[in-house]
């Protein structure tokens, strides 16, 4: 009889455990972060913004390595029809499926024949009040994605008719300029606090939506302003990094208002540390409710976003394998934090920093490094435990009532460093005369970046030399999509020396074997 019960007992209680395992399970399904299925069938093509939901930025299955990359020659040019006051292109092209998609700054879409740059469809939504950038396209779940300064649409990938669109501002003061994101039958979109005709002013918020990929239907939303009532700003520029337990991580924009002015010095009108702008969020992201948050520079002053894509990586922690998101942005600090909990693992300022690059600014003017242009602008890449970060040496002339005219204090540059993942040490840096503007591309052992005034870098991974260098018709500020022979980059910057540039999207190939 004991044992009878005993027996019952053991299988009562095993009962209960195979239970919870099967919730847990349904529970887990329900938070693992999957790409679309386009994306594995296109890996020879550059199928999403940076190139998967880690945000790495890595391309390991292209022709292009250091033995071939100086044989990079161009195959064909796309003369963009846009040249708007952030210049003709600055996004990345998305490629799949022998097709070239991409969107300019006026939120036009086309789709170019991969082999020679002709246009199989174009979709003109000539914004009223362009967003400027970087905006650009997203693919997967059968539709091509992109968006205007107000909204967001969806496109048929095969003849770019309209399948939705939807609506997202709540105000005029409110704006969108940056790609969307895709995971488990979502798109990732966010508003920011701004628009052609109205930057950072009060009452505008950064809201982040999750979006169902299929109908545009609102699944949940995360306003990266914390307090509406006293603050407003946050947003994001670029696509949040999506992990394997389906947690959601966006790299948040400054607050506002903003620029200091005489009746608001040292933005007093919003006191505290105006959370949650210039932070690493993490976010839940099957509900969108806060995990944790980590804020990089509280009541930001001079505009130090921390909006780079965040990366995920996994590096080890005290010999454990452990998952690591990396942030940066124009405060000039690249921050890896752990992913779990958001606990900070090593910290690393790059570019130019001096003693008033924080706190609250005096009433004289004085030069502060990073400006508003400075520290890491454009996205990193990494791959087999080495981080590669375009940063900006570039400082700014203002007080506590506002910048001093006359833009960024001589002189100007930019680089590419080569950190070492785990702990945050430089292996390598390469300087450039002009600012790092074109974000850091992997090919096997080649790393690609551009700079503000034209100029394609291609470097070795090892050392940073040199391999390959092209000059552009005209300034660059977006980023490449790389094929299996191909580098595709788009032109046509505002610079000094093309100040009414001709934009294109120029696809250089390498030779035949």
């Amino acid at each position: 009889m004991k044992r009878a019960r005993r027996v019952v007992i053991v299988a009562g209680a095993l009962l209960v455990v195979l239970v919870e395992v099967a919730i847990a399970a349904r529970h887990a399904s329900t938070r693992v972060g999957l790409p679309p299925p386009e994306w594995a069938a296109n890996a020879s093509g550059w199928p999403s913004h940076n190139l998967g939901l880690a945000n790495t930025r890595a391309d390991f299955h292209t022709r292009i390595d250091a033995g071939d990359v100086a044989t990079l020659r161009r195959r064909w040019t796309f003369r963009l029809p846009y040249a708007g006051a952030w210049g003709s292109f600055t996004s990345n092209p998305i490629v799949a499926g022998g097709v070239v998609y991409l969107e300019d700054p006026d939120s036009d879409v086309f789709a170019l024949s991969l082999s020679d740059g002709t246009v199989l469809w174009r979709h003109d939504y000539h914004s009223v009040t362009p967003s400027g950038g970087p905006n650009g396209v997203a693919f997967g779940y059968g539709l091509v994605y992109g968006e205007t300064e107000n909204g967001v649409f969806a496109l048929d990938p095969h003849t770019g008719r309209q399948v939705w669109i939807r609506t997202l501002t709540r105000k005029a003061n409110e704006g969108i300029d940056m790609a969307p994101q895709l995971y488990d039958g979502k798109l990732l979109i966010s508003t920011i606090p701004g628009s052609s005709t109205s930057f950072y002013t009060r009452g505008a918020e950064g809201i982040l939506y999750a979006l169902d990929a299929r109908t545009g239907k609102v699944r949940w939303s995360f306003s990266t302003i914390k307090d509406p009532k006293a603050d407003s700003g946050g947003g994001l520029w670029y696509p949040p990094a999506v992990d394997s337990h389906g947690r959601v991580f966006l790299g948040a924009g400054n607050p506002g208002p903003y620029p200091l002015t005489p009746s608001d010095p040292n933005a007093r009108s919003r006191p505290g540390p105006n959370l949650y702008t210039d932070s690493l969020v993490a976010l839940d992201g099957a509900t969108g409710k806060l995990l944790w948050y980590r804020q990089v520079t509280p009541h930001d002053l001079r505009d130090h976003d921390f909006q780079a894509p965040p990366v995920l990586v996994t590096v080890p922690v005290r010999g454990v394998p452990t998952e690591a998101v990396i942030g940066a942005g124009k405060s000039g600090y690249v921050i890896a934090f752990r992913a779990s909990d958001g606990g900070r693992l090593w910290t690393l300022p790059i570019g130019k920093h001096n003693r008033y690059q924080s706190g609250p600014l005096p009433a004289k003017p004085v030069v502060y490094c990073p400006g508003s242009l400075g520290g890491v602008l454009t996205p990193m890449a990494e791959a087999r435990g080495v981080l590669y970060v375009p940063w900006n040496d570039l400082c700014f002339k203002g007080s506590a009532t506002g910048l001093v005219h006359g833009g960024p204090v001589p002189p100007v540059a930019g680089g590419l460093a080569a950190v070492n993942t785990p702990i945050g040490t430089i292996i390598w840096k390469r300087t450039f005369p002009s600012l790092a503007t074109g974000a850091a591309t992997l090919a096997n052992d080649v790393v690609f970046t551009a700079t503000y005034n034209g100029s394609v870098y291609a470097l070795s991974t090892k050392t940073g030399a040199i391999l390959w260098k092209t000059k552009a018709p005209s300034g660059i500020n977006s980023f490449p999509a790389i094929t299996r022979n191909m580098l595709i980059i788009g032109t046509g910057a505002r610079t000094s020396a093309s100040k009414t540039p001709n934009g294109e999207i120029i696809a250089y190939a390498i030779s035949s074997r």
